[in-house]
């Protein structure tokens, strides 16, 4: 009997040790802002070594207590974007708000890496509050980040997205234009992704500071002082779009450019831009 409960606590505390918990404090990764809020991440691994069960809430400064209101945009109340630190995974989620004001997802990643882990919300009636969080995901070696030039054209499925330009002018709005092209011509099998045709994100490849835009349609209302009506999913998205960005800091950066396409699969096109 003495064995048997031996062996069972041996049991327990092995189970305990192979899930720790850790909570980070996330700094302020909003090009050009500082938050107004405090954030959180509790990372508690699972039993596969690549997943984790990811608790996220803010709260406001020196206080314990989580907010719990937050506002809708983009269909969404928290955007997550997980990026590997060789910037070559990327992933954007979407947790889901408990009464008690986190947001909770367990999340399996893709390999091995540190990801740097952005969390971007409106609590209250503040504007964006994002947050980055460093989080190892199993035995990571340091990762070289390059970043080669991709010119102003991707092949991405069956889809080919051109922008206008890939250069970019520090401290002023930028206008680019975007094409999804499908066989040469504007693709006309789109539909919107979160209730907008498309979702943009730039990342400064040397301090990770954090900017997300939407493009709109070229025939689109272009008041950016406007909320943007959100799509139905079954809408047609158009192939032509105009994307509306101020970058606020000369250097290279990665943008990843989310689209969904026919058969309601979503597709990301990446470039590296060079702003000055």
């Amino acid at each position: 009997m003495r064995v048997t409960v031996v062996a069972f606590l041996l049991g327990l505390a092995a189970c305990t040790a192979s899930s720790p918990a850790e909570t980070l404090k996330g700094v302020s990764a909003l090009q050009g802002e500082a938050a107004q809020m405090d954030g959180y991440l509790k990372a508690t691994s699972a039993a596969n070594p690549l997943e984790q069960k990811l608790d996220f809430w803010m709260t406001l400064p020196k206080s314990q207590t989580p907010i719990k209101q937050y506002q809708v945009e983009m269909t969404q109340k928290l955007h997550v974007v997980l990026v590997s630190d060789d910037f070559k995974t990327f992933l954007h989620i979407h947790p889901q708000l408990s009464p008690t004001g986190h947001f909770l997802i367990t999340q399996k990643f893709p390999r091995a890496a540190l990801y740097h882990v952005y969390a971007d919300g409106e609590p209250n009636k503040l504007n964006h509050q994002v947050f980055r969080f460093e989080l190892s995901i199993g035995q990571t070696a340091s990762a070289s980040r390059k970043l080669p030039s991709t010119g102003m054209g991707v092949q991405v499925g069956p889809y080919e997205v051109d922008l206008s330009t890939v250069r970019l002018h520090a401290g002023r709005m930028e206008m680019i234009d975007v094409e999804i092209l499908k066989d040469g011509k504007p693709a006309k099998d789109l539909h919107p992704y979160l209730g907008v045709p498309a979702h943009a994100v730039f990342l400064n490849d040397k301090d990770l500071s954090y900017v997300h835009v939407h493009p709109m349609a070229m025939d689109g209302d272009m008041d950016m002082s406007k909320p943007t009506p959100e799509m139905p999913d079954s809408a047609s998205s158009p192939g032509e779009l105009m994307l509306h960005v101020a970058i606020k800091e000369a250097g290279t950066y990665k943008l990843w450019l989310q689209f969904r396409g026919a058969g309601n699969q979503l597709y990301i096109a990446e470039f590296t831009m060079l702003a000055s």
